[in-house]
């Protein structure tokens, strides 16, 4: 939805429904945040203005606004304003914010899974009825990439991309814009799932890999790519909205940061790919 045609009124709408669903009666737990608390605002600035903006990606060309609502099991669950792929549409989201380092030896990572599945069946939940109630989602994004690719159509250029993203409307997105800019393009939506693709055949040219991802995480499967010789000298993008620090990702090959322009990742794409093809003796090529 064009920033000018949002209002308070959805910003409200979106609260009421998110805490319907995520602190249901006699559940427990109590939100910080009500619909109550923008009801003075008169415009959406004013409304966007009293939550939290991500401004570390303002300098990619794409605006992030949040909440922290939580939920009745987790506290730090977050409602989200977003600009993502195209400039001036915002569309609401759900961020479980659930990234924290818990690896397969801590004691406490069994119950943390539990929680991080309950949390993205609740994302799910919350996003599915925010479209009932005919407010913006990445669902729209979708179906918006669709009329615009038309416009920047261009000719197959013999690349391969492995896109890994678990959300499903931002992985069609995404992947519609790419093949648009003549990538083929395969979609994979757990980490489980992009090691297996790798390992069965010929490799693509790039992978674009999400950090967050259910079960086996981004940061987890570049560590089984460089691990792998036939896969250590993959070309890897990755791609994600947590606060990380970037020593961790020190073996990829390049970071974007959600939500970003599609002009970022395609001059972001050449590059990496430019400098993949320089790097590759002539004689493997």
């Amino acid at each position: 939805m064009r920033l000018d045609a949002l209002t308070p009124a959805h910003v409200r709408s979106a609260i009421d429904i998110y805490l319907r669903h995520a602190y249901p009666p006699g559940m427990g737990g109590r939100p910080r945040i009500t619909a109550a608390d923008f009801s003075g605002h008169e415009t959406i600035g004013e409304a966007l203005e009293a939550m939290d903006r991500l401004r570390a990606t303002d300098v990619e060309g794409c605006r992030r606004y949040s909440l922290q609502v939580g939920n009745h099991l987790y506290p730090f669950m977050k409602l989200v304003v977003e600009e993502y792929l195209v400039n001036g549409e915002y569309f609401f989201a759900v961020d479980t914010h659930d990234d924290l380092d818990v690896r397969p030896h801590h004691p406490d990572y069994h119950a943390f899974q539990d929680l991080k599945s309950n949390n993205r069946s609740l994302k799910l939940e919350i996003e599915s009825a925010w479209r009932s109630a005919g407010l913006p989602t990445l669902d729209d994004l979708r179906s918006l990439c669709e009329e615009l690719v038309a416009r920047e159509r261009e000719a197959h250029n013999g690349l391969s991309i492995l896109l890994v993203e678990d959300d499903v409307a931002v992985a069609f997105a995404l992947r519609t814009w790419l093949c648009a800019k003549g990538y083929a393009v395969e979609l994979a939506h757990t980490g489980e799932r992009t090691l297996e693709r790798l390992r069965e055949g010929p490799l693509p040219d790039l992978v674009i890999l999400d950090y967050e991802l259910p079960g086996l995480d981004g940061e987890s499967v570049l560590g089984e790519i460089r691990g792998d010789p036939r896969l250590a000298g993959l070309c890897v993008l990755m791609a994600t909205a947590a606060k990380i620090d970037l020593a961790r990702l020190a073996r990829v090959n390049g970071v974007l940061h959600k939500p970003y322009p599609r002009e970022l990742l395609f001059a972001t794409l050449r590059q990496m790919l430019a400098a993949r093809e320089a790097a590759t003796p002539a004689a493997a090529r």
